[in-house]
């Protein structure tokens, strides 16, 4: 299994934003991108991650553990680093 880092980024950055397009603007790509981008993930772990709403996104039962997952690994790594 190829893992792509960067879907998970991108994962991360909506999650936070509580948008695609604040997430997409926050990471300097196009709103399509990280749209696709979330599909494509959500299709490599077989389920959806977000509720998408008039005003934006919220973490299904599947994406708040893979948020947790993804905040947890970047601590981890950050420390790594330090």
């Amino acid at each position: 299994m190829n893992i792509n880092f960067e879907l998970y980024k991108v994962f991360y950055e909506v999650a936070n934003a509580g948008s695609i397009s604040k997430g997409a603007e926050n990471l300097m790509i196009s709103q399509p991108a990280v749209s696709q981008s979330i599909q494509t993930l959500e299709n490599e772990l077989g389920g959806k991650l977000f509720i998408r709403t008039q005003k934006g996104v919220v973490l299904t039962n599947e994406g708040k553990e893979l948020y947790v997952w993804t905040v947890n690994s970047e601590e981890s790594i950050s420390e790594m680093i330090d």
